[in-house]
């Protein structure tokens, strides 16, 4: 009785073990399988292409150093910017929290005052345009004109016409022949002004139907088109020629409250989305890439005001963060 008993716990020990060996090779297999399955891509997965644009963030501005080492140097810190442009690692910020125009110096991360702006302009400015004499143009919508000064602050020229010009938002200079378009967000329309300061016509009218606007709220200028956004319509964003004619519109309901946009030297358009602080990239007219979303953090925003692209760089007016956001742009091979 007692070898039988001794027969059976070793028989009893062997099968545990048998078991558990089972086991402990079972659970092998199955990791093996699992990790291969997650490593190796299926061959629709290896098929996609990137996205033909990427938007990465890249820096923030959101103060400077100011002063010298003789006056003593401070720190400044933005409030809310509501417009932007850049010109090589100069960027010029219109800080309507402290009634200045701002110009900041990338490499040396310094700050000063171009204009003070109080008794200048009646409220916020809508949009800054620096042309290629570094001469800066506002949109002084509340006022209903649109002020020129040479790079050194002298007023050279106002745009202001109380018949055809009611709320001006946006403005832009053709380099090449000094035709000046400013969007008229009251009329709903862009007016053009030859290099002397004559009006010489307006491109788009008010209504619904294609080459129409309803609210305009930005404008970008293209090699040979003007890219005007609107916050009511069919169609939100529309590609007009420098003659007036309709080309195209961006595809519907992609984009629900444009409040900027600019245009790449290929064509590739940058708009912002009021409604879920977004910027979308587009191409004949589609989606192609987005990033952002509501918040504090970087790459996020709350209320993008005004947008500028320089070198391959978006800067970004991030008016309620108090920041300008810098964007890097990739243009990807495919």
């Amino acid at each position: 009785m007692s070898r039988s008993l001794t027969s059976f716990r070793t028989l009893h020990s062997s099968l545990i073990r048998s078991f558990l060996l089972s086991v402990l090779l079972l659970s092998v297999l199955l990791l093996s399988a699992c990790a291969t399955s997650t490593v190796a891509p299926t061959a629709e997965q290896a098929a996609i292409p990137p996205p033909e644009v990427s938007l990465f963030q890249w820096d923030i501005i959101s103060g400077g150093s100011e002063g010298n080492t003789l006056t003593g140097v401070t720190r400044v810190s933005l409030m809310r910017p509501v417009a932007v442009a850049a010109h090589g690692n100069d960027v010029y910020i219109v800080d309507a929290g402290n009634d200045l125009l701002y110009l900041y110096e990338r490499t040396f991360d310094r700050l000063s005052v171009v204009k003070d702006l109080k008794g200048v302009v009646r409220g916020d400015v809508t949009d800054i345009h620096i042309a290629q004499d570094l001469s800066y143009y506002l949109a002084d919508a509340d006022a209903g004109r649109v002020l020129h000064f040479d790079r050194h602050g002298e007023l050279i020229r106002v745009f202001k016409d109380p018949i055809n010009l009611g709320r001006p938002v946006s403005v832009n200079e053709d380099p090449d022949t000094g035709t000046v378009y400013i969007a008229d967000g009251f009329n709903d329309d862009v007016l053009v002004y030859n290099a002397a300061g004559q009006l010489q016509g307006a491109i788009g009218t008010r209504g619904q139907e294609p080459g129409q606007f309803m609210g305009i709220t930005a404008m970008a200028r293209g090699d040979d088109s003007i890219y005007v956004a609107t916050r009511f319509g069919q169609h939100r964003v529309q590609v007009m020629n420098i003659d007036g004619d309709y080309q195209q519109a961006f595809n519907q309901d992609s984009v629900t409250f444009p409040t900027a946009i600019v245009v790449d030297d290929n064509g590739r358009s940058y708009v912002s989305d009021f409604m879920d602080n977004t910027i979308r990239v587009y191409v004949d007219g589609r989606v192609v890439e987005s990033m952002g979303g509501t918040g504090s953090a970087p790459g996020r925003f709350k209320r993008i005001t005004d947008m500028w692209l320089d070198n391959g760089l978006l800067y970004v007016a991030d008016s309620l963060n108090g920041r300008v956001q810098v964007i890097r742009v990739v243009i990807n091979k495919r």
